[in-house]
């Protein structure tokens, strides 16, 4: 499998609603089976790039960077990790943290977030791929939860995907929404400096 639908295919270890918690005060949201400090444990990969893309500028071309932006009917933001070698016979889980407590997130709307995995024919490339010409991506997850700041989210898991012979093998997917603004930019934590972890992250396990 090609795809951060490592997922779509394992729908039984996607989340159920307690899956997402609530932040506490001045705790970071856990995911109790890969993140129960509410941190990232060692070894956690962080996405190569994400890029948006727009509906209503199809032919537009943005560079990449670590910022995710949704808008309504407009915008989204494709993604793209690149998983080791070493992954290899080790579970790979596709999180969500949302802890609230950074300037750089913002939500508006119901939190209805459209999910995609992309199915490895080609992946998104920064400057050149555009919302009319964007890799073709796997049915959207119909389990997928309504996103909330102040939450932490297993999206989904399975075993790390391991193309033999090479360095790493790319995996990523889309995020998209009807209803809903969000963004966020990519942050790795800190639980000595009070920071939580923000973004998309592969757990390894």
């Amino acid at each position: 499998m090609k795809s951060f639908a490592i997922l779509a295919a394992l729908a039984s270890f996607t989340i159920g609603p307690a899956a997402g918690l609530a932040i506490k005060a001045k705790s970071c949201p856990a995911i109790p089976q890969v993140a129960p400090t509410g941190q990232l444990p060692p070894g956690t990969l962080s996405p190569t790039f994400l890029l948006p893309i727009s509906q209503k500028q199809p032919h537009k071309a943005f560079p990449g960077g670590q910022s995710a932006i949704v808008t309504p009917n407009d915008k989204c933001t494709l993604t793209r990790f690149d998983i080791p070698a070493s992954a290899q016979n080790k579970t790979c889980s596709l999180s969500l943290f949302l802890g609230g407590c950074s300037q750089e997130e913002y939500e508006k709307g119901p939190g209805n977030i459209i999910f995609q995995g992309n199915i490895g024919v080609r992946y998104p490339v920064p400057g050149q791929t555009t919302y009319a010409n964007q890799p073709p991506l796997s049915p959207p997850f119909t389990d997928a939860p309504v996103i909330k700041l102040g939450n932490a989210y297993r999206l989904g898991g399975g075993p790390c995907d391991y193309t033999p012979g090479q360095a790493f093998t790319s995996v990523g997917g889309s995020i998209c929404s009807n209803d809903t603004t969000l963004s966020f930019t990519q942050a790795n934590g800190n639980k000595a400096l009070g920071k939580c972890p923000v973004g998309f992250h592969i757990i390894i396990s």
